[in-house]
């Protein structure tokens, strides 16, 4: 079964975001899967699970979902959301201040339907059944509701399918088979679909896992058992995955590090954009064995458009969102 053909296989509905085949450029030693420019608006990683969780989504309404203030799964979703005629309601906690996610609280602003901010990650899920209630009452209907990263089992299916299309680009030798995969984690979804999609594309190859959250390698495995499970009732069977090797980095999220800065800086010379505070960190540690196969999970794609309608101050209750460092 190749990938483009897993949604009809499963009975589902995809709506396509991105643009063209996969890129795949060098960088020195390393080979990089462009993740990072594969949408024309806005890319990145959570681009593939928004593809599906908005096919589930087949009529105008409300949505929520929650994350970090300055994260891209967000605005990531706001956007792609409106473009689909949808409201995002985004539940929202504190992260470190940075200048980019500034930029992209600012930007989530100016596209959600609205932000809720929780003073903490450990009681979003209160603030988020808060809101969920209040958009219930407004709308007439319950709002459909997104997990933080995206990463739902309908979600990680896009990453299950970026794993399959891998496989097949070794396969078509398009792309040389790597020693190794690499790739940033956060919620867990993108490492999970991957390590089965190239399961279920019969390419068996090294995972390298950069922990970026600090949440560990069995929510991974946790995910991808999700996953599995879903597959398994609509009549598909996952094969075994290969390795799986979890790289835990050391530095708190969304603290910039002055490796993942160097490496950012080495990867935007050859143009390729990483962020400095999650997948900059994840090319660092790439780069520390020099070769395989790298997933630019970042936007690479210009704020400036998304920026146009945003105020250039955000509101106090959103500005407290984003912690001095």
């Amino acid at each position: 079964m190749r990938a483009d053909a897993l949604a009809t296989t499963l009975g589902l509905r995809v709506v396509r975001l991105r643009e063209g085949p996969n890129r795949f450029d060098a960088l020195d030693a390393l080979t990089v899967m462009r993740d990072d420019v594969d949408a024309a608006v806005l890319g990145g990683n959570k681009v593939r699970k928004l593809e599906w969780l908005l096919g589930a989504e087949q009529t105008g309404g409300d949505v929520m979902t929650l994350g970090p203030a300055g994260g891209h799964h967000l605005l990531a979703s706001a956007v792609y959301a409106r473009r689909q005629g949808l409201r995002l309601h985004a539940i929202a906690w504190p992260q470190p201040h940075t200048a980019h996610a500034e930029r992209n609280l600012r930007a989530l602003h100016a596209h959600a339907e609205h932000v809720w901010p929780s003073p903490s990650r450990a009681v979003s899920l209160a603030v988020f059944g808060r809101a969920w209630a209040t958009v219930r009452v407004a709308a007439g209907y319950p709002p459909a509701a997104w997990g933080p990263g995206g990463s739902d089992p309908l979600g990680t299916l896009g990453w299950v399918t970026a794993g399959m299309e891998i496989a097949e680009a070794v396969a078509e030798g398009r792309l040389s088979r790597p020693l190794r995969v690499w790739v940033p984690s956060g919620s867990g979804g993108t490492a999970a679909g991957l390590w089965l999609g190239l399961a279920l594309g019969g390419l068996t190859v090294e995972l390298q896992v950069v922990d970026i959250t600090g949440f560990g390698e069995h929510l991974i495995r946790a995910q991808a058992l999700r996953v599995r499970r879903m597959l398994a009732d609509r009549g598909v069977r996952t094969p075994a995955p290969g390795p799986l090797r979890l790289v835990r980095e050391a530095s708190a999220y969304g603290v910039p590090t002055a490796a993942g800065a160097v490496a950012a800086a080495w990867a935007l010379g050859a143009g390729v954009v990483v962020d400095p505070t999650y997948s900059g960190k994840a090319l660092a540690h790439a780069r520390e064995l020099g070769s395989g196969l790298f997933i630019a999970t970042a936007n690479g794609r210009p704020l400036d458009p998304l920026l146009a309608s945003a105020l250039t101050t955000l509101p106090p209750r959103l500005a407290r969102l984003l912690v001095p460092r």
